[in-house]
């Protein structure tokens, strides 16, 4: 009787700090977040490892720019993103690893037997990016763009796809796994049977303040355990595959 009793005020005990987290997430980008269903892999696999404690999820939307504002004013419990401002043990708390990594490439189509080992040999080759790439993605691929008239950058990523898939642009730059959503947006547009090429030319950027932050230390914790065994039970490939696939 007295084990049952202790179960059970372990029990109460552990319901009554599972929370509702709200968390910041910057606008759209799909396949990662995708506000209007409030899904997308990376919602996904948050909400998941927050799951794994008991805890549950409300995402909240806004510029990555606000987020210091917000979390210092207590608007929001966590923010899918840090900040410089945000610094560890002053009050905000960090996730021991990214929630996911971004993976810039060089993409192109095989047919074409294009040589790209190196930022450098992008140099005079018609290339589409996203908008803002020149900043975002280091100054070694804006001194290889420099100049270049070939060279542009667009918010449609359907656009962008079709430019590759239909020769009107000889390299794709940009994420991965956006690359492969987007792809079956214009199948019936290009023919994107054509095989690719990735190209591993950009760094994967490692700075702690991609990571998810917390208010709440424990809360970090429980993300933390809560991530590690969502990627060792297989779960998390689980997730990001009912979004892309090769």
């Amino acid at each position: 009787m007295k084990t049952l009793s202790v179960a059970i005020a372990l029990s109460a005990a552990a319901t009554v700090q599972a929370r509702e987290i709200t968390m910041i997430f910057g606008l759209a980008l799909p396949p990662y977040v995708i506000q209007e269903s409030n899904s997308g892999f990376e919602i996904d696999i948050i909400r998941a490892a927050l799951a794994v404690k008991g805890h549950t999820l409300k995402p909240t939307y806004a510029s990555f720019l606000v987020v210091p504002k917000m979390l210092k004013e207590k608007q929001a419990d966590a923010a899918q993103r840090g900040n410089p401002d945000l610094k560890e043990g002053e009050g905000f708390y960090y996730a021991s690893e990214p929630t996911v990594v971004y993976q810039d490439n060089a993409i192109t189509l095989k047919k074409n037997n294009l040589k790209i080992d190196s930022l450098a040999d992008l140099h005079g080759k018609s290339i589409v990016s996203f908008q803002g790439a020149t900043q975002f993605l280091g100054p070694d691929f804006a001194a290889a763009v420099k100049g270049n008239p070939h060279y542009q950058e667009s918010s449609n990523e359907r656009r962008k796809l079709q430019m590759l898939y239909a020769n009107s642009a000889q390299v794709y730059t940009g994420d991965v796994n956006i690359f492969k959503y987007y792809r079956n947006t214009v199948k019936n547009d290009v023919d994107t049977t054509q095989e690719v090429v990735y190209h591993k030319v950009f760094p994967i950027n490692t700075d702690v303040t991609r990571d998810a932050v917390f208010l709440d230390k424990q809360v970090r914790d429980d993300f933390n355990a809560g991530l590690k065994q969502l990627k060792s039970s297989g779960q998390y490939q689980q997730i990001i595959k009912k979004y892309v696939s090769d």
